[in-house]
């Protein structure tokens, strides 16, 4: 999908649904204030209900009839305030002097609304109701009776959908409205329509996000916590939501969500523990999820859907991805496993409700989380265009940087692992060291549209160097120039024969530790490296058939033909090291245990 897609630029901003409520263009150019909380303690009222009616700045005309309803159920003399917030850039309509507002300008959001409300404290209920819902005094009542715990009244929509509480179906994911016909008993997980009663004790400032349902699940589920509780839904009589706003899901949403990955799930009534996903919610493709019955996969033996960044047909063909994704899913079927290549035009698909795994190997791309799925995320390359809110919001990830892990685990918040790239022996062995490129310096990649310092410093020290891949022709002298491209096993002969194979990173990924996979295939190959100078490289691969080239002079020791490589015994052992410990196959299994180990918590 290419709305996910990023090339190394900042990706933090807000999105809404398409054909929802629509966004009208503020008229106010002051910005509306962010009413995050109170001071100390909230104060507690000795009257038996306060009633908040929040509402759209452009709804200011429903604020009345909402009012009225809540003198009609509670008497004349009923605590009563009304707010006013912007949402979706909503314009902003005129304050009735005859009305209770709270203050007589627009707050940022429902939850700065809820909160404003209750500044000047509640009585023993709390009773929260939004301009967008219709409700008789009756329902008020009802809603307000006996209220124990946070507590939705249960909607219909203009069309006659339920609304009967969010419902944490799939733990780390959007919760699903409960959208059945006949309300259920049991406990939800939180609010998600602005028709809310809680217990004095209960209430908690509401969180300050762009997204109304999951303010209100979140504020619900805070205030159940406080008080030790859970969430309940009522069946009150007759309530209607008359419009429904469209979802804006930004970091902060998202990190919200994500939060909820070790929660209970909710109960869904026997519907069956497969999911349905919908469409990703831009900026941060969030998807809403609902319940289906369908059959899990039973054992180790799951489908697989292995994500990747390459563009479909001829013109991604060639890109490392597309390599690595294939060797990874060789080695996932060796392990049993069903393994579907995705490229960036799948990455979102109308049936992937039927993947048990999704695993994202995160390069350019950034690719929404299946909540159908266990969801796993391998970086290896690209990795400070890598959010810490994308990190949270998978079950387990995983990047191929020791120190970049180091430092963003603790940075996120959440556990990221070490799993470094990794070769394909099948491709990747010694071999004959008699082939076009026997005793030549070689190097095998793309210009990547940027120097490539390594290339450059090679060609300046006139080194018999040969440079296979596309975009060389004014970049390096026609006699270093090999072929075009080259297919996997001339790769894998030229790594073998050559007498040294150039590498080199990028910046963020030589700093965060990340060793290309070419130097595996290298030295898989019995072949000998030399490199620039990545983070940690010591401890992860410490051989004598690699070394760094800090600098030109160095590169010119490690070119010169006299320079004494190991034999080619000592490359052997080497190469079989590296097959034994750094294959695809080893990779592959501790990828499958995570998913297992995944699958289990999620479903157990």
């Amino acid at each position: 999908m290419g709305l996910f897609r990023r090339k190394r630029r900042a990706d933090d901003g807000v999105g809404s649904d398409a054909g929802r409520e629509a966004r009208g263009a503020s008229v106010a150019s002051d910005r509306p204030l962010r009413v995050t909380g109170w001071d100390g303690a909230l104060p507690h009222l000795d009257v038996p209900v306060t009633v908040v009616v929040t509402t759209r700045s452009d709804r200011h005309a429903e604020v009345p009839r909402l009012v009225a309803a809540v003198l009609d159920a509670f008497g004349a003399d009923a605590d009563v305030r009304a707010v006013s917030y912007v949402a979706d850039a909503s314009p902003r309509d005129g304050f009735a002097a005859a009305l209770p507002w709270v203050r007589h300008d627009a707050v940022d959001g429902i939850g700065s609304a809820v909160n404003a409300g209750v500044l000047a404290g509640v009585g023993r209920t709390l009773v929260v109701v939004d301009t967008s819902i219709d409700i008789g005094p009756d329902a008020l009542r009802a809603l307000a009776h006996d209220v124990g715990r946070p507590t939705q009244a249960v909607a219909r929509t203009a069309d006659g959908a339920a609304r009967g509480g969010a419902r944490l179906i799939r733990p780390g994911a959007l919760p699903w409205s409960d959208d059945r016909a006949a309300p259920k008993d049991d406990p939800v997980f939180g609010a998600d329509q602005p028709v809310v009663s809680m217990p004095q004790r209960a209430v908690v400032p509401a969180p300050c996000l762009p997204d109304e349902r999951t303010t209100l699940t979140a504020w619900t589920v805070d205030a159940a916590a406080s008080a030790h509780t859970a969430v309940d839904a009522r069946d009150v009589g007759p309530v209607v939501r008359t419009v429904e706003p469209g979802r804006t899901v930004d970091a902060a949403v998202a990190d919200v969500v994500a939060s909820w990955r070790h929660r209970t799930r909710t109960p869904t009534g026997g519907l069956g523990a497969g999911l349905v996903a919908g469409s990703p919610l831009p900026p941060w493709g969030l998807r809403p999820v609902a319940p289906t019955a369908r059959a899990r996969a039973d054992g180790e033996r799951l489908t697989w859907a292995v994500k990747i960044a390459a563009p479909a047909g001829p013109e991604g063909d060639d890109w490392g991805d597309v390599h690595f994704a294939a060797e990874l899913g060789a080695a996932l079927g060796r392990l049993g496993q069903r393994v579907r290549i995705d490229r960036r035009d799948a990455h979102v698909r109308d049936d992937d409700a039927t993947d048990d795994v999704t695993l994202v190997v995160r390069g350019l791309d950034r690719v929404p989380p299946n909540p159908a799925s266990v969801n796993l995320l391998w970086v290896i390359s690209h990795p400070d265009d890598v959010a810490d809110t994308e990190l949270r919001s998978f079950d387990r990830s995983f990047a191929a940087g020791a120190a970049w892990v180091a430092a963003r685990s603790e940075r996120a918040g959440v556990p990221v692992e070490v799993l470094l790239q990794a070769t394909d022996p099948a491709v990747f062995h010694p071999g004959a060291a008699h082939g076009a490129d026997a005793g030549r310096v070689v190097f095998v990649g793309s210009t990547r549209g940027t120097a490539r310092p390594i290339v450059a410093d090679a060609v300046a020290l006139g080194a018999d160097l040969r440079v296979h891949g596309p975009g060389w022709q004014d970049v390096v002298p026609a006699p270093m120039r090999g072929a075009g491209s080259l297919a996997r096993p001339e790769v894998a002969s030229s790594y073998a024969s050559a007498r040294v194979v150039l590498n080199d990173h990028w910046p963020d990924m030589a700093a965060g530790g990340f060793v290309s996979n070419r130097v595996f295939d290298v030295l898989a190959s019995g072949g000998v490296v030399v490199t620039d100078a990545v983070a940690g490289l010591a401890e992860v691969l410490d051989v004598p058939t690699l070394r760094v080239a800090r600098d030109r002079a160095a590169l010119a020791e490690l070119l010169d033909p006299a320079y004494p490589w190991p034999d080619v015994a000592e490359r052997a052992v080497v190469a079989a090291q590296v097959a034994a410990e750094h294959s695809f196959d080893a990779r592959a299994r501790v990828l499958l245990d995570a998913a297992l180990a995944e699958r289990a918590r999620l479903h157990g």
